[in-house]
């Protein structure tokens, strides 16, 4: 073999065991489970999912949405990045009139961030 390809080998090969590492270490000081109440407090969104799991989807719309604005995209583009978070998340981003700021609600119209 020839030496080019034995470090080109030797990069890909690290970075893949580095690549594996981080994605089967678990971070330090992470959240600790709690048991649930099975009180019926959990409400499910249009998808069937927890409100945690929602929540999170939430504020990854949202800083898609923020993102996309800041780098000066079109409103056409925002308003097919609204469509497809719609389709895959059933979650929707608006601009309040008076303040100006972003929120997420559902296809319901109930706000979530």
């Amino acid at each position: 073999m020839n030496t080019n390809v034995k470090k080109i080998l030797l990069i890909f090969g690290g970075g893949y065991l580095i690549y594996w590492a981080f994605t089967k270490i678990k971070p330090f000081g992470g959240k600790t489970k709690s048991k649930k109440s099975s009180s019926g407090d959990s409400m499910s969104s249009f998808s069937g999912e927890s409100n945690d799991k929602q929540t999170k989807n939430a504020v990854m719309v949202l800083r898609a949405y923020k993102m996309a604005k800041k780098n000066g995209e079109s409103k056409e583009f925002l308003s097919e990045l609204n469509v497809e978070t719609a389709k895959e998340f059933g979650l929707k981003v608006y601009t309040d009139k008076a303040s100006g700021r972003c929120f997420v609600a559902d296809l319901n119209g109930n706000k979530i961030l």
